[in-house]
Order: C-alpha cells, then sequence, then structure tokens
C-alpha cells in the first residue's frame, strides 16, 4: 500500500486501479528527469530502477544514486499532491521494465485536487496509566477466585499465540514466562458477549485454548478466533475504544491477562535486569575509569548472549569487533601454539577486550566450558557511545564529570509567574483548541485596558482521575515551571476550582503547524530543517535538565507572529534525572519508539526518534510507520522497515534513519557528541543554529495576525458551553501542589 493513498477506500483504490496505464522502458532509460514538472506516479510491475540526484558540493555539480527500487516500490507520488519539479531522475536499470502510471490529471478528475490534502486528521495522543494511586480498573482486574495453575500443553499453547504478537516479540523468555504466569483461566458459554465494540474498557488480552469466537465491526463478522490464537492485544498498551465486538460462538475457555499486570511484569524483570547488570559492571575492572552515568549507558547498549558448553566464542586470528563480560558460567582460554589451556575466565571476568581499546585480530581461541550467559559489548556501539576506551582511561574523571554537560542552548530557569491576574477577571475571547480533556480558550484580563492576551488551559480533574494521569499533569506544571526557552510556549499562571486545573499560557496565535502542513501538503527540505532546528535547540535545552518531551508532531508546534515555532502541550514532559528512565507508555501512535511500544523502559532517545519521524512526515507528508490499523502501525515500528519516497535526498535519507535506529543506544542524539553530533550532520550543513535561535532566518511562512484577538488560523470550535464532569475529591488531595 502507498502510504499517500492509505485512507483512500477500498471503492476509491478500484477507480484508481481503472485508470493506471501500463508502460514499458528499456536499459538506461530516463522514466522521469529531476527539475521537469511532476505529472503522475509510478508503480513497478516488473524490473528495477535507479532513482539519482544532482546536487552541489562545495559549488561543484555532483550526481549521487539514492536507492534501487524493484517490482512492488513506487515512485513520483508527490505529483498528486503538488505540480512541483522532480526532486529526482529514475533510470531503467533492467530490460523491459513494466510499470502502472496514473497520471496525475486523471486522479484529479476522479476525486478533485483536494482529495488528499483533508485526509489526516489532527491525532490524539495515548497513555497508560500513571497514577499515583491505582484506579478502580486496576484494583479489580484479577479475580480474587483466579485460576492460574496450568499443564505444560497449555503453557506451549500460550507461547504459540504470543510467539508472533507484536507486543511480545521483542521480550526476552523471561519476561513471557512470568507474563504467561500470570495468566487466568476465563470460561465463556457461548453467545456470550467478550468485547463491544466502542466500549471504553480495554484492559485484557484473551488467549483461546478451547472454543470458538466470532469478531465484528459494524455488526458483519469480519473474523473469527479458534484455539491458539489470542485477541484484544490493544488493551495491554492503553485503555481505547475497542475497534470490535467479539463473541462466542461455542462455550470457550480462554486465558487472560490485563495491561496492569503485563506492565507490571514487564518493567519489572527489565528494570531489576538492568539494575542488575550495571551494578554487575562496577565489579569489572576494565569499565572502572567509566563514571556511574557512562557505565548506566554501557548497561543499556549490552547484548545478553546465552551459550551451550563447548560453543567457540572467538577464534584466534580472527578479526575482534566486540568484548564480552562473563555473567554467569565458565570458559576455557587456549592458543594454537600452546598445548594446554592458557587459563580459565569465569564471573566478572572479560575477554576480547583488545576489540575495544585496538583494532587488533584476536589473540586466543575462547571456548565455553559450561553454560554461559555472556554480555557483549560491540566495539562500535561503545565507541558511538562513549568514544574509544584508551582515551576514556587516560581521562581525568572529574574534570570529566565538571566539563560533559557543557554543550547545552541557552535559556533559563526556575521561572516565577510572571502575571497576578484573578481568575475571575479573565474575559474570554474564543476557542483556539479542544482535546479529550478539555479545552483551551483566547482570553484576556478584564479588569484593567491592557491589550494582552493569553491562552487559557482548562482540563478536567474528573478525567485526568478516570484515567489515571494525575502523574502526567503534575509533571506538565513542574516542566513549564522550571524550564524556559525562547521556543518553548511561557507558563504565567496556573489556577484551579472544584472541577478543573487551569493553565494560563502565552499564545502563539499563527496557528498550529500541522494545519500548515496539511495545507501545504508537503514541504521542502530547507522549510523542514527550519523547522526542525528549532525542535533540535529545544530538546537540546530540555535534555540538559533531563528533561523527556515525548509527544512531537505537528500538532504540538505552534506558529509565531514572525513564523518561528512555539513548543506547547508538555503534559508527557518529565524530569528523569541524570541518564535516566521511565516507564510510561506516553505519545502519540505514529510517533511512539520501540521501546516505549515494548515498554522496557526509555530515556531521551525517544524524542530523538520523534524528531525522526518529524522530519520523514515534513518532507513526505505522511509519517513513515501509518497504517490504519494501531497495532500494524506498532508493529511497522517493532519491525523498523521503512521505506522512503524516491524524492528524499540521500543526506535526508541518511539523517531519518540515524534518528530511528532501532535501538536507542545507537541513536543519533544519544551518540557521544549529542545534540552536536545532530547540528554537524549533512542534512544540516548550511544551517545555521545561532542565527536560528537569535531569529536571523526569514521564516518560510508568516502568519496573517491582524491583532492580538485574532484566532482566525485556527479551526472555528462551536461555543463552549462550559459543561463538565462533576469532580468528588476521593481525599488523596493529589492536585494540592497544582
Amino acid at each position: 500500500m502507498i502510504p499517500l493513498l492509505a485512507r483512500l477506500s477500498d471503492e476509491d483504490i478500484k477507480r484508481v486501479r481503472a485508470t493506471l496505464v501500463k508502460k514499458e522502458y528499456v536499459k538506461d532509460t530516463n522514466i522521469i528527469t529531476q527539475g521537469e514538472d511532476g505529472d503522475g506516479f509510478y508503480l513497478i510491475e516488473e524490473g528495477s530502477v535507479s532513482v539519482w540526484a544532482s546536487t552541489k558540493v562545495d559549488g561543484k555539480p555532483t550526481t549521487n544514486k539514492l536507492c534501487k527500487l524493484v517490482a512492488g516500490d513506487y515512485f513520483g507520488e508527490m505529483a498528486l499532491l503538488s505540480n512541483s519539479k522532480r526532486g529526482a531522475t529514475v533510470t531503467a536499470t533492467t530490460d523491459n521494465v513494466k510499470l502502472y502510471f496514473q497520471e496525475t490529471s486523471s486522479f484529479n478528475k476522479l476525486f478533485g485536487e483536494n482529495k488528499l490534502n483533508i485526509q489526516f486528521a489532527k491525532r490524539q495522543g495515548i497513555s497508560a496509566e500513571v497514577s499515583m494511586l491505582p484506579n478502580p480498573a486496576q484494583l479489580a482486574a484479577v479475580p480474587c477466585d483466579a485460576i492460574k495453575e496450568k499443564s505444560q500443553a497449555v503453557r506451549d499453547l500460550i507461547h504459540r499465540a504470543i510467539k508472533f504478537n507484536v507486543l511480545f516479540m521483542n521480550l526476552s523468555k523471561e519476561v513471557r514466562e512470568k507474563v504467561v504466569d500470570e495468566m487466568y483461566l476465563q470460561e465463556i458459554g457461548e453467545g456470550q458477549t467478550v468485547i463491544t465494540q466502542d466500549e471504553d474498557n480495554g484492559n485484557h488480552l484473551y488467549v483461546v485454548q478451547k472454543g470458538k469466537f466470532e469478531v465484528f465491526v459494524n455488526g458483519v463478522q469480519v473474523a473469527k478466533r479458534e484455539d491458539g490464537s489470542c485477541f484484544g492485544e490493544l488493551a495491554l498498551m492503553y485503555n481505547s475504544k475497542r475497534a470490535a465486538t467479539v463473541k462466542a460462538a461455542a462455550d470457550s475457555k480462554v486465558w487472560v491477562v490485563d495491561r496492569f499486570t503485563f506492565r507490571r511484569v514487564v518493567k519489572g524483570v527489565s528494570e531489576g535486569k538492568l539494575s542488575k547488570q550495571q551494578q554487575f559492571l562496577q565489579g569489572v575492572d576494565l569499565l572502572s575509569p567509566l563514571t556511574t552515568a557512562e557505565r548506566a549507558k554501557v548497561a543499556e547498549a549490552l547484548e545478553e548472549v546465552s551459550k551451550g558448553p563447548g560453543e567457540v566464542i572467538c577464534k584466534q586470528g580472527e578479526d575482534g569487533d566486540s568484548m564480552y563480560i562473563v555473567y554467569t558460567g565458565t570458559l576455557s582460554v587456549s592458543k594454537s601454539d600452546e598445548v594446554k589451556e592458557v587459563k580459565q575466565v569465569k564471573e566478572r571476568e572479560y575477554f576480547g577486550e583488545r576489540a575495544l581499546i585496538k583494532n587488533e585480530p584476536r589473540a586466543a581461541t575462547v571456548t565455553t566450558k559450561t553454560a554461559c550467559v555472556l554480555l557483549r559489548l560491540d566495539r562500535n556501539a561503545f565507541s558511538l557511545l562513549l568514544g574509544p576506551l584508551a582515551d576514556i582511561m587516560d581521562e581525568n574523571i572529574q574534570s570529566y564529570e565538571k566539563d560533559k554537560n557543557t554543550d547545552v542552548a541557552e535559556g533559563e530557569t526556575n521561572t516565577t509567574s510572571m502575571t497576578n491576574i484573578k481568575f475571575e477577571d479573565l474575559k474570554v475571547l474564543g476557542t483556539l483548541g479542544k482535546g479529550s480533556f478539555g479545552f483551551v480558550q483566547l482570553v484576556q484580563d478584564g479588569s484593567s485596558d491592557d491589550t494582552t492576551t493569553y491562552a487559557l488551559k482548562a482540563v478536567s480533574k474528573a478525567q485526568i482521575v478516570q484515567t489515571g494521569q494525575q502523574g502526567h499533569i503534575m509533571s506538565e506544571k513542574m516542566a513549564m515551571q522550571k524550564l524556559q526557552h525562547p521556543f518553548m510556549v511561557r507558563l504565567f499562571q496556573t489556577f484551579k476550582d472544584n472541577d478543573r486545573l487551569y493553565f494560563l499560557l502565552e499564545p502563539s496565535l499563527g496557528g498550529e503547524l500541522f494545519s500548515l502542513l496539511r495545507e501545504k501538503t508537503f514541504f521542502d527540505e530547507d522549510t523542514s530543517r527550519f523547522y526542525a532546528g528549532h525542535v533540535v535547540l529545544t530538546f537540546e535545552y530540555m535534555h540538559s535538565f533531563n528533561f523527556v518531551y515525548r509527544d512531537l508532531k505537528p500538532e504540538n508546534l505552534l506558529v509565531d507572529s514572525t513564523g518561528y515555532i512555539k513548543v506547547t502541550d508538555f503534559g508527557f514532559a518529565k524530569d528523569i534525572g541524570i541518564n535516566g528512565r521511565t516507564w510510561t507508555l506516553c505519545g502519540t501512535p505514529d510517533y511512539l519508539a520501540p521501546e516505549i511500544v515494548a515498554g522496557k523502559g526509555h530515556g531521551k532517545g525517544v524524542d530523538w526518534w520523534t524528531l525522526g519521524v518529524f522530519i520523514y512526515e515534513m518532507l513526505a507528508s505522511y509519517p513513515p510507520f501509518y497504517d490504519e490499523e494501531p497495532m500494524k502501525t506498532y508493529s511497522k515500528i517493532m519491525l523498523g522497515s521503512i521505506t522512503f519516497p524516491a524524492h528524499f535526498t540521500r543526506e535526508a535519507i541518511s539523517i531519518v534513519r540515524k534518528f530511528l535506529a532501532h535501538k536507542a543506544t545507537r541513536r543519533l542524539g544519544v551518540l557521544k557528541g549529542g545534540s552536536k553530533l545532530i547540528k554537524n550532520n549533512p542534512w544540516f550543513k548550511t544551517f545555521d543554529f545561532d542565527k536560528l535561535y537569535n531569529r536571523g532566518y526569514k521564516a518560510p511562512h508568516v502568519p496573517k495576525i491582524a491583532d492580538s484577538k485574532d484566532i482566525t488560523n485556527f479551526d472555528d470550535y462551536p461555543a463552549e458551553d462550559d459543561s463538565v464532569e462533576p469532580y468528588e475529591d476521593d481525599g488523596s488531595n493529589w492536585d494540592a501542589d497544582f
């Protein structure tokens, strides 16, 4: 499926197919040429093509091969959105290349010129519970008389059912075993409804041991589930409306696990293992020069390897690319010129360290004597994270600790209230936005003649408690109070009444970047660099104070009166401490990093992942892992498969791939050099971040704003009726510090 066409209906797709024209090209023929007007897109049926782009390097023209496309791939699709010039040349590289061609004019005759521009709706963030107190659903998740005992045959059936499920595929055997331990038996009679479409009660995953279930969407049966299958897996991530109704078509037995138990198990095992490995590394002599923070990074980069007795781990004379630390077991070290074993390697000892210090062949052969668990550390991963080990060993740790965080963007901290406005004096001028928890209104101090306006964000206490988001809302206030940066929306005051909490914020009346992107459909590279630069500086600043943001998307970037960007909505921001980790699943589905989906803990690397998704979406008009079905989006994220439109330059592909590195410790922004490495990336080669910070660039889009009361750059909303679900205090006083 071509992502740009993903939201077309089945009937629309049939109409597109009916208008496709077959074309054939011989080898070395240019199918499209860079610089010419785009008139349609191509789908490859047979053969292969190469994509080339001409650029200037140091003032000299050069041509680079961007990629090779084969049967099933496509190119030129941006011509359906705009008549802009082709960004690359595509040449047939095999004889008799067969293509299907969709002409832009034919597409527009079918659907009109704006068919694709209006398809992508605003996306809501999602979050699992982070409540300081368990909510009622969590307390009642497991019946008090639950049966958890299982035969080995049943355990095997459950393992087969979950083996390829996206939420289990990256979990260790230990975690899967513990989750299976927690599953309890539920008997369901024929005709009983297990899940009801659109109900907001998704907490459980079901594995069918015996029976039959029918799945209905809008009353139409779309699937069935029988022995050894599972359903309801999205509920293990977060509470969302059920997408289908599931009814038992026969008396059935299922094994059930709830979200709260699942995430507790995953967090407990993952957190415990990481902590244990960090403590373990403290006793490894070779790593003693590292700081505690550096050892934490190494622990996260380690790969656990299990080996049976008699297996060769490394062979004398071969090139080495990793070192190994013995977690458990014993290994034998031998040399070809020695008759006997040279020595044994046991727990906390290591071998292969020359691969990290010097690029030398293996000096000996190492073989397991017993079953072993080894911690493998790749030389490349270590060097990218921390630099060559020999250099670190020569450094003075005290000076390193003093200097290592000097690369920080300008800004202030610990802001204090800058207004002294009474809540009852606020006059509502209009609505700027609405969400699942409340709304944002443009307001003015009605007690004075001051024309200054503010954005007043109101959130429902009842909904916060019902969804367990007390922790998020308190973190949001703390983050906005502590952080102040020119590209961040500023907090002036907070208020609260019996039913709501309020943030009085700096307004940005140019509207959301989301609306501008939908209007333009996609941005060119210079425009994308301009907006991405704001995010780089904002994340650099936030990370220097150990805050993660976790919800980057065009909807959360506001355009100010000069066309510059303000990052807003810090509901998922959190102080995680130096090289800290946090475990709550939160963010926007299209932008979730794999470590968030897996629930195994995440740090600052998730923000750099979202920047990669953001750059891709600006250039392509859609995010890289987009799918109509959420679980398919998460599957694409976990598999890490990315396809790039043919118009992407080599530099754009490279920086996006580096941000979207599946393992966080290999991600651009996390690697040694941090944000400096991003600023020096070839994609930003001609970009001046100091000039951006000082507002020296002319913005690619300057909004039209009549005055401080103009809300025409925002969507129209019906008048707010001020109705809100009444909040009954449970005695916890969770919002005392708001």
